[in-house]
């Protein structure tokens, strides 16, 4: 009870501490034109609003965590272990993301300071262990050959993951919050308690900065916020125990950054098949997608369900005993895989071609009244029809210059087997001819 009360303390002052300094923040940031002016494809909110709120949420995590450090001990709660240079490395990257918000930096610049705060993490002790592999064992060589470049790729990697997923109002902060919520669950339930009080102070300040950055936002997080995010939600991965079964140990970081990962791994993707390179700016995220299907808000909290939802399979996955992580992992993979599919990044081989919303009525009109035809017609053939039912001479020549699809008439209905029709043209005879004359009886529907 006493730990319960003292979490809750915690992460109300990261809560009072974030939205008290967000509007301080905010008026500095005005106050000096640290403004993230819209450009109508990536940045797309309707007028120049200030970055640089992840000051506030270091601030409100800062304060809460110098809190707990000193109050723990006294009340018999131990401490939250939090070694120098993982501190060091958490006011570097809000460094690096105030100069980017505000004079703007290279990606090899940025790239070279992250690097350097994954080395400070590995001289902290913080590193992925792979000794639980049959090849690695207990040879220090060879583990320390393959974990430390794994270690570096996967900090740079989330840091830029959460980077990239700050695109629309609220959504980074939100998810970094699931995040931080279902890792502390899941360490709550394993009952490591320090790692629990950590995320909790994390979870205080990201609702509180939300009150401020939610759509229609007053302010931004800027590369300050997600990048540093992104350092402390690696961080707090590489922190946690290992697991019993050594498979589990990576699931509960890689699907509760589930939606993060899923971006970056398609915007690599996309890149490299589009021949660009791996750092270049584009519009097609998954936010990108999502709100161009519905309102911001809509689209934001669409994509909270999203994470709610890995974050809580990743939950699943590590408390479960058995085949029950591998459950849980195929459930991971059919939600990202229906969204892949919602979003258009996947077409399936039988679904039928999207299809582009018509401004104005349809006139109702036969094909060969359309000036457009050109003197064709259009019959829509089905594997219902029989082959004389297009004409007594079997199919004549086709010309592929004009399809009209015509209106089914509810006259003359005849059922389809197929969802995708095909369009057959066929010249409109001399008038007077009886070239090529149907049946009435037997005229198929148009």
């Amino acid at each position: 009870m006493t730990f319960l009360l003292f979490a809750l303390g915690t992460t109300a002052v990261a809560f009072a501490v974030t939205v008290l300094t967000t509007p301080l923040v905010r008026e500095f940031a005005l106050s000096r034109s640290w403004t993230d002016v819209p450009d109508g494809l990536r940045k797309l909110h309707e007028q120049p609003t200030p970055s640089s709120g992840g000051i506030a949420i270091f601030a409100g995590v800062a304060v809460a965590t110098a809190l707990a450090a000193y109050v723990m001990p006294r009340l018999g709660l131990g401490g939250l272990g939090l070694a120098a240079p993982v501190v060091l490395g958490g006011v570097l990257m809000v460094g690096l993301g105030v100069i980017d918000d505000t004079r703007g930096l290279g990606f090899k610049s940025k790239l070279a300071v992250e690097v350097l705060v994954a080395y400070l993490l590995l001289h902290a002790g913080l590193r992925i262990d792979l000794s639980s592999l049959p090849f690695v064992g207990n040879n220090a060589f060879v583990g320390a050959l393959y974990s430390i470049p794994l270690t570096i790729l996967w900090v740079v990697g989330v840091m830029n993951a959460v980077n990239l997923i700050d695109g629309i109002d609220g959504l980074a902060s939100g998810v970094a919050a699931i995040a931080f919520a279902s890792m502390a669950l899941a360490h709550g339930i394993a009952g490591d308690l320090s790692l629990v009080l950590i995320a909790v102070v994390f979870v205080g300040a990201l609702a509180g900065f939300l009150i401020h950055n939610f759509n229609p936002a007053s302010i931004f997080m800027g590369d300050s916020g997600s990048l540093f995010l992104g350092y402390a939600l690696a961080v707090y991965t590489l922190s946690g125990p290992a697991h019993d079964q050594a498979f589990v140990t990576p699931i509960l970081p890689l699907l509760a950054l589930g939606l993060p990962l899923l971006d970056t791994s398609l915007s690599m993707v996309r890149r490299v098949v589009g021949r660009q390179a791996i750092m270049a700016p584009d519009h097609d995220h998954i936010h990108h997608r999502m709100s161009g299907l519905m309102p911001t808000r809509k689209a934001v909290v669409r994509l909270y369900a999203v994470s709610a939802g890995f974050g809580l399979l990743a939950v699943l996955a590590d408390t479960a005993e058995g085949a029950g992580a591998f459950i849980a992992v195929g459930c991971a993979a059919a939600l990202a895989a229906g969204l892949l599919i919602r979003l258009g990044y996947v077409r399936l081989p039988y679904a039928a071609p999207a299809l582009r919303p018509v401004k104005g009525p349809v006139p109702d009109a036969a094909p060969a009244e359309l000036p457009e035809t050109r003197g064709l017609e259009a019959d829509v053939l089905t594997d219902d029809l029989e082959p004389d039912a297009v004409g007594a001479d079997g199919p004549e020549p086709h010309d592929l210059e004009t399809a009209v699809a015509c209106p089914e008439t509810p006259e003359a209905e005849a059922p389809r087997r197929s969802s995708r029709p095909s369009f057959r043209l066929r010249r409109q005879p001399p008038p007077g001819s009886d070239v090529g004359a149907r049946n009435p009886a037997r005229e198929p529907y148009l």
